[in-house]
C-alpha cells in the first residue's frame, strides 16, 4: 500500500505542477511525466496496482460517455462516410508502418501497432494491455506522439490560418 500512494503522490504533484505550468492536458501529462522520471530514477519502485489501472479504465469511459448527445449525433451525421473513410486510410498507414516497425526491431505485430495508431493515448494503451503487447514501449511510444501533436498542432494551426 505504502507504493500506491507515493505513486499517486508523486502523480499529484505532477499534476499540479503542470497545472501551474499551463502545460495542456495537465491532468494526465503531468502524472504520467512524474511517475516515469520517479520510475527511471528508482529501478526498485514497483508497477502500480492492477486495480489503478481499472478504475481509471471505469473513469476515462464515464467521462467519454457523458459527452455523447443525440443533438451532437445529429450534427455530425453527415460527416461519418468522411470520418470512416479517414478512420480506415489511418488505421491502414498504421497498419503498414507497424507491419515495418517490427519487421526491422525486435517489437511484436501487436506492439508496434499499438505504438503507431493515433488515438488517444490512455485507451490505446488500456487496449494494448488487453491483447498482451508491451506497455512501457507502447506507453513510450503514445507519450513521444502525444507530445509531438501538442506541440506541433497548435503551430500548423496558425500556419494554415495565416
Amino acid at each position: 500500500m505504502t507504493n500506491a500512494l507515493w505513486l499517486l503522490g508523486i502523480g499529484a504533484a505532477g499534476a499540479a505542477l503542470f497545472l501551474w505550468l499551463n502545460v495542456p492536458a495537465a491532468w494526465m501529462t503531468g502524472p504520467l511525466l512524474a511517475v516515469s522520471v520517479v520510475k527511471l530514477a528508482q529501478p526498485g519502485l514497483r508497477k502500480a496496482p492492477a486495480a489503478y489501472s481499472e478504475v481509471g479504465k471505469v473513469l476515462l469511459g464515464t467521462v467519454i460517455g457523458a459527452t455523447f448527445s443525440r443533438s451532437t449525433l445529429e450534427q455530425l451525421g453527415h460527416l461519418l462516410p468522411y470520418a470512416v473513410a479517414a478512420t480506415l486510410a489511418l488505421m491502414a498507414v498504421a497498419l503498414g508502418a507497424a507491419w515495418l516497425l517490427a519487421r526491422w526491431t525486435d517489437l511484436d505485430v501487436g506492439t508496434a501497432l499499438f505504438c503507431l495508431t493515433p488515438g488517444g493515448m490512455p485507451e490505446m494503451v488500456a487496449v494494448a494491455e488487453e491483447i498482451g503487447a508491451d506497455l512501457g514501449v507502447v506507453a513510450t511510444l503514445q507519450f513521444l506522439r502525444y507530445t509531438c501533436v501538442v506541440v506541433l498542432a497548435p503551430l500548423l494551426i496558425a500556419w494554415l490560418a495565416s
